[in-house]
């Protein structure tokens, strides 16, 4: 159920209560009593409190406030202390009620302005809100003084208030306290077990529920109420940049970066700011603009990035540190862009790199007409939200990168080099209809009898180590949130610590049978929802618990703040062996393009598969023979061999040690690809040809006939094939690369088990030797003379 689903309304709310200071005297005769410092004081005040009677009646009104004023400014001096009426931002009001009968001079101050203007935030005008944030108050007064329960609940109302002049914003949020308040009960207290407590706190929005289990109708209320108003404006302020940085044109969009740099103003105070973001990078000690992406002060177009290369911007970006400018009318000789800024009137400006996972991406510049408006102690206020203005600079530029590459194709895409001719072509020929003033879209792209390689080198058991390394962090964030928990429960014993350390040990023990879907997401959420909400009250509540509590936040990773050890391990060990596989791959296929140009793509997945397509139709120029066929097969053995030495030799220096397999399909029959413009990708063409990518997706979980012995084995290199011609060529090729070292002197002949729409695979497979050939290294170093 939710607030919205409430059936009362305001004025059906059953709700007693009076306006009363008896609570506050009662108070205040307990101070006498205590004879604390101000014993003498509140004495005073009480005698003369016996001349007026009627302030002293269970229930009073306004009306009863105006007539003893004096009076009631005398008692009011112990809720609010008359020093303290320049600094709080405080009312008092009547029990439940937005009528105020007091308010300090500091309130007036910032609330009754004529040049601001107030307004509620996030929606909470809603009754139903109103009249929700009523009723819990009223519980958590009740539980309080009754039950011996704390219940927090967070803040529903925030104040904005806007200057009309300038538009600079400040936010508040609303503490109520109760400390003047006194509840009768009518009739009978009804008991409550702490189970009965407990489920209606785990149902914060279900107030059926509260008023069913506790009516409001058997308390009365009595006394007045406390609002003490909280400038949170740069928390929120920063939660809103945080957010809004997030969004994917933040910092594209005009009117979107207008508002980052509103949020600005209202964080630093300063209503003359101007924000600004550059894509600069230094290469060499040059300054580049690779991405084209700037928003910056100054028009691109008038100025070049050779323009800030004297400048305090390449300063900034050389010592990778702020720069802050007083008054840029004081300097000497000013530099071009200097000068530019003056004359847009800029007078004061602060420059700071932004660098995104320590790589350079850009600058953001703050700028303002008034000369020492900015300094060092405005600029850490932002200093938390700069790496999210790094991220979303580093996200744009790509962005915009990837648009210039995707205008330079139009309506192509990144095509390899070797099919780059095809698509001018086509393009040439699109453009001279075009230019006819013929209505035409571009030509279909198909290069038909190419013949198909394919290989794949994969991750052993990844998906099952990437399951343990999950499970074991969040075992570890469990338990590590478990210690602050039973720690605090061990100085203060309260229940809501108990029945979460033990929902922690039913979790704990749910991971350690097995990780199922969705129990990170769920786990996560509970811990920063039910857990972690706790933390910043567990500290203040006794000194003893920060270094508990700052233990739990060291062991979080900084930026996701999540334990993300084990599965970091894992993703650098996966990604160590990609970049190791992928940078091979890439020095090797730019050699084999010199023996005929082909096809060749590359992708990542729990480690990396290749295409290659080899073939007349693909090459302008040059005769294709089948030799070039047999030779990119050779030559694909051996580089499936020498990737599967170079995983074996890196896996000593992995975080996660993995193993990897290597595979190879053969398919003789040549086929046909398509360019699918709606994908920008070649796939193969035909019903018949489809079967190819069919077994491409299965193979790797084959197994061989019989057995459950999966095909691919780390250290071993399986050629899977389905014609006896193709078992023939490839068996000379392995014997060929037995006797140059590169496996073992035997070839073993599998049968494969049928996989779904695929029958009659067989494989040849064999054992890689991944001992270094000392002796045939040494004959080719002297035969180059490199030991001379």
């Amino acid at each position: 159920m939710g607030i919205q689903d409430l059936k009362l309304s305001i004025e059906d709310l059953p709700l007693k209560s009076n306006f009363s200071f008896l609570p506050l005297i009662e108070n205040l005769k307990q101070e006498v009593e205590r004879d604390g410092a101000s014993a003498v004081a509140v004495k005073d005040v009480l005698e003369r409190l016996k001349e007026v009677p009627e302030l002293m009646e269970s229930s009073i009104d306004l009306e009863c406030i105006h007539r003893n004023q004096e009076m009631v400014d005398r008692l009011l001096r112990f809720v609010i202390p008359f020093t303290a009426t320049q600094e709080r931002i405080s009312v008092l009001t009547l029990p439940f009620d937005l009528e105020q009968f007091y308010c300090t001079q500091k309130y007036r101050e910032v609330f009754e302005d004529s040049s601001k203007e107030l307004n509620v935030q996030r929606g909470f005008l809603d009754p139903k809100w109103e009249l929700y944030t009523k009723i819990m108050h009223a519980y958590i007064i009740i539980l309080r003084q009754f039950y011996n329960c704390d219940l927090w609940v967070d803040n529903l109302f925030m104040y904005q208030l806007k200057d009309k002049y300038n538009g600079l914003e400040n936010f508040f949020k609303v503490d109520v306290l109760a400390h003047s308040i006194d509840i009768k009960v009518l009739g009978e207290l009804k008991a409550l077990t702490k189970d009965e407590i407990y489920s209606l706190i785990n149902k914060p929005f279900d107030v059926d529920a509260w008023l069913e289990m506790l009516p409001l109708d058997n308390f009365e209320f009595n006394g007045f109420l406390q609002l003490d108003f909280i400038d949170v404006t740069q928390l929120e302020v920063v939660s809103v940049l945080k957010t809004e940085l997030l969004e994917k044109s933040s910092i594209v969009n005009p009117q979107k970066l207008k508002n980052l740099e509103k949020h600005v103003r209202s964080l630093l105070g300063l209503p003359n700011v101007k924000l600004g973001l550059i894509a600069l990078h230094m290469n060499d000690g040059i300054l580049e603009n690779r991405s084209e992406f700037w928003k910056g002060f100054l028009n691109p177009s008038q100025f070049t990035c050779s323009d800030y290369q004297n400048s305090f911007y390449a300063q900034s970006l050389q010592k990778g540190e702020t720069l802050l400018l007083n008054d840029l009318s004081q300097k000497k000789n000013p530099s071009v862009v200097e000068q530019g800024l003056l004359d847009q009137g800029i007078r004061n400006i602060s420059v700071t790199p932004l660098f995104y996972e320590e790589e350079l991406v850009g600058l953001l510049e703050l700028g303002s007409t008034q000369a020492y408006d900015i300094n060092f102690t405005l600029l850490k206020k932002i200093h938390e939200i700069i790496p999210v203005f790094s991220m979303a600079v580093k996200r744009s530029s790509e962005e915009l990168f990837n648009r210039i590459q995707a205008t330079i194709k139009e309506e192509c895409t990144a095509i390899h080099p070797s099919v780059e001719w095809r698509f001018e072509d086509a393009a040439g020929r699109l453009l001279l209809h075009r230019d006819l003033g013929e209505s035409t879209k571009m030509e279909e792209i198909v290069f038909h009898e190419v013949h198909p390689l394919y290989g794949a080198v994969d991750i052993r058991h990844s998906s099952m180590e990437r399951n343990k390394t999950i499970k074991e962090d969040l075992v570890e964030q469990l338990n590590l949130a478990s210690h602050v928990l039973k720690a605090a429960f061990e100085l203060n014993a309260m229940p809501i610590y108990e029945q979460l350390i033990y929902k922690i040990e039913k979790l704990i023990d749910r991971l350690e049978k097995g990780l199922s879907t969705g129990d990170e997401n769920s786990i996560l959420n509970f811990l920063q929802s039910d857990v972690e909400c706790l933390f910043e009250h567990i500290e203040k509540s006794d000194s003893r618990l920060k270094k508990n509590v700052q233990n739990y936040k060291q062991n979080l990773d900084s930026e996701l703040k999540i334990v993300y050890k084990r599965r970091k391990a894992f993703e650098d060990s996966l990604m160590m062996i990609n970049d190791c596989i992928i940078g091979y791959l890439d020095r090797e296929e730019e050699k084999s393009q010199m023996m005929y140009p082909h096809y060749f793509e590359k992708y990542r997945t729990d480690g990396v598969e290749h295409n290659i397509y080899i073939g007349q139709s693909l090459v302008q120029g040059k005769q294709f023979n089948r030799i070039y066929l047999k030779n990119l097969r050779l030559w694909q053995l051996i580089v499936s061999c020498e990737i599967s030495r170079l995983t074996h030799k890196l896996k000593p220096e992995l975080p996660i040690p993995l193993d990897t397999t290597a595979l190879i399909l053969v398919h003789s029959q040549a086929l046909s690809i398509r360019f699918r413009q709606d994908e920008k990708k070649f796939d193969v063409d035909g019903a018949y040809n489809i079967r190819y990518e069919i077994v491409k997706k299965r193979i790797d979980k084959a197994l061989i006939k019989n057995t459950k012995e999966r095909l691919t084995q780390p250290g071993k290199l399986a050629v899977i094939f389905s014609q006896e011609q193709e078992m023939v060529e490839y068996r000379r090729y392995l014997e060929y690369l037995i006797d140059k070292g590169y496996f073992e002197d035997k070839i073993e002949v599998l049968e494969l088990e049928d996989l779904q729409g695929v029958y009659g695979l067989r494989a040849l497979r064999v054992t890689i030797l991944h001992q270094s050939n000392e002796k045939e290294i040494l004959t080719v170093a002297n035969e180059l003379k490199l030991n001379d």
